[in-house]
């Protein structure tokens, strides 16, 4: 054995089994949760091994390995609804701990049974870079084609998945994290602060100001790429109090250094501005925003609140290749939800590895959200969905809408196709719900806003994301299966008649979905519950009156091309398009319609700048136009 793989292996299992290691810690379970909580035995004979995705493989091309040891809480591709019907009546904080706790023990057993064999593969470089994993009873590592048979020889080992990767990548030495600014406490009253026209029209607001129920007491989750911290957001920053910032020092004994705010698990570092302030994009800003809209709150010197649940904590994590860890620390932190707004094409039979660890988690009280993605305009049906929005019952999705209520183009569609050797139920149906992901407003790093500014699911999936948290915020001990039918039977109906693969149930309704929770826990606790009993005035949508307030909608330039026709011809950006040769332009499909009519000859232009109209030709050839954004007349907050 050589001596980086001895300490490797043993520093792995030093830092993921330390809290269960030894009999003082064992002690520590909650009483009776391994026989209240059994393991299943997966499913299947044999030892089963994946194809690798591609052509031809060569025998020592290097590849991630995810294993499966044989005890599982779910053993087969049903089992979800199956023990989520057999624990219907558990309070969901006790069952996560008890899930947990069974899950970490059935860790630790196959560990054991498995040690001998891992220390021999790793000394012979048979595998390297090996992550265990409790989420999953398995591990991670890196291996070839030509090394599998021996991993089959490990006791307990069930199912091999394979992709391509890397091998020997050279351990990242774990840096100290970096101390984000903290803002002045301003409690939260909503008519202190402006909100954006998204939180309406979800009645979020409404629950604040009847229920008191801001999402407070929520720990979300946002796995992202990069977050920058405006202060709207770093006043509800978590801060995991067992470890002390900036200091170098892994205090809480996790194996992370400095995971106060999160966890950068791609560069094993609690760095999560990766790509600074001055290097501000729209990909830059991806996590803050999606932040934002689930707890972002207004300030002192700021006034917008953008969160659905504005007293909601938040943390974010940057994965890479790592989501079992990301996961394991967000259960470990006490998350109630995990929101993730990216999608991943082409998984093969590595979906069925993601979806069990969402469904695991989901048992371990982790709600799970998604945007339903943005590839309606370009992938066929049933693969408009891909991972992890793709994955039924334990990943909530939300489809994309306008705020005129219309479906957005973009906005992937289902159903869902589950064929792999684990799932095979065919096709699942998928997005559950929709919300806003079209033209709006962003926050940026100095508080400012731009009205109208972004798009795309990975902001609907927050927004569905802040109504979850509201739902626990009211009731902490909803499981996800009962929260998924109150907030698919109180959605508001705006596409079809009836559940489609469009919109889903429909629009998320804050309002009716909390005030359902408060009536089952009144229920549950031998209350009351007459005052959240019925049907109320308002508590849907008026969607004619809402359509008639939103006035004309509108196309604004947001980015030319220097020196292009539009540049030279005088058009500024924040300039608003009235029409082009004489027809009025609402919408950017109405504008190409006219340039292609056009067919590269010189177009006359009416914009508005400053109030006033002006008339602008725009030169033959191309037209250099960048961006436009869509808007309606009416204000984006209030």
């Amino acid at each position: 054995m050589t001596a980086n793989a001895s300490v490797t292996f043993f520093a792995l299992v030093a830092i993921l089994c330390a809290p269960l290691s030894d009999p003082a810690d064992a002690a520590a379970l909650p009483k009776g949760a391994d026989q209240a909580i059994n393991l299943e035995t997966l499913s299947g004979d044999g030892i089963w091994v994946s194809p690798i995705p591609g052509e031809a493989i060569n025998p020592a091309r290097p590849l991630i390995v995810k294993v499966w040891f044989d005890q599982q809480l779910l053993g087969d591709g049903a089992a979800y609804r199956r023990r989520a019907g057999e624990l219907s009546s558990a309070k969901r904080r006790p069952l996560s701990k008890q899930v947990i706790a069974a899950l970490k023990k059935a860790s630790i057993k196959s560990y054991n049974d498995a040690e001998k064999q891992l220390k021999s593969l790793l000394a012979d470089n048979t595998i390297s870079n090996l992550q265990r994993h409790w989420i999953i009873n398995g591990f991670t590592c890196s291996s070839t084609a030509t090394n599998i048979d021996a991993l089959k020889a490990i006791p307990g080992v069930k199912k091999i998945f394979l992709s391509p990767g890397r091998t020997k990548a050279p351990p990242v030495a774990a840096k100290a994290g970096q101390k984000q600014p903290s803002s002045p406490q301003v409690p939260f009253n909503p008519d202190l602060h402006r909100h954006p026209w998204y939180v309406h029209s979800l009645l979020a607001d409404r629950v604040w100001k009847e229920f008191r129920v801001t999402g407070k007491g929520t720990l979300n989750i946002i796995h992202d790429n990069n977050f920058l911290f405006p202060q709207n957001l770093t006043q509800n920053l978590y801060f995991n109090l067992r470890e002390t910032v900036g200091n170098g020092i892994d205090d809480d004994k996790n194996g992370l250094i400095d995971d106060c705010h999160g966890y950068n698990f791609q560069l094993n570092s609690a760095l999560l501005t990766t790509r600074p302030a001055q290097a501000i994009n729209p990909s830059a800003l991806h996590g803050t925003m999606c932040a934002a809209i689930v707890c972002g709150r207004g300030t002192k010197s700021s006034p917008y609140a953008f969160g659905i649940a504005p007293e909601g904590n938040w943390a974010g994590v940057i994965a890479g290749d790592r989501i079992e860890s990301a996961v394991e620390w967000a259960l470990e932190q006490g998350a109630d939800t995990y929101s993730m707004s990216f999608s991943i094409p082409n998984l093969g039979q590595m979906r069925s590895h993601w979806r069990k660890i969402m469904e695991h988690g989901s048992f371990c009280g982790l709600y799970f959200v998604s945007g339903a993605g943005n590839f309606a305009q370009s992938e066929k049906l049933p693969r408009q969905m891909r991972t992890p929005e793709d994955i039924p019952e334990a990943v909530f999705a939300a489809a994309g809408v306008q705020r005129d209520f219309s479906r957005t183009v973009f906005s992937s569609k289902g159903p869902v196709q589950w064929d792999t050797e684990h799932y095979a139920e065919g096709k699942a149906h998928k997005p559950e719900v929709c919300a806003f992901n079209r033209s709006l407003p962003l926050l940026l790093p100095d508080g400012s806003v731009k009205p109208a500014a972004i798009s795309g699911n990975s902001f609907a999936g927050p927004m569905f994301c802040g109504a979850i948290a509201l739902m626990l915020s009211a009731d902490p001990d909803l499981l996800p299966w009962h929260l998924k039918e109150i907030i698919t039977s109180t959605a508001t109906d705006i596409g079809p008649p009836g559940i489609d693969n469009e919109t889903g149930h429909g629009l998320i309704n804050c309002y009716r979905a909390v005030k359902e929770v408060l009536r089952r826990k009144a229920l549950r606790d031998g209350k009351n519950p007459i005052p959240y009993t019925g049907r109320s005035p308002d508590d849907t949508l008026d969607i004619a009156r809402i359509k008639s307030e939103l006035g004309k909608k509108q196309l604004r330039f947001t980015r030319l091309l220097e020196g292009g026709n539009a540049d030279k011809s005088g058009i500024k950006t924040g300039d608003v398009l009235l029409n082009a040769n004489g027809e009025p332009v609402d919408s950017i499909a109405k504008l190409q319609e006219i340039l292609r009519k056009s067919r590269g000859n010189a177009i006359e232009l009416l914009i508005e700048r400053g109030g006033k109209q002006l008339p602008i030709r725009l030169a033959k050839g191309p037209p250099g136009i960048v961006g436009m954004q869509e808007f309606f007349s009416s204000p984006v907050f209030d």
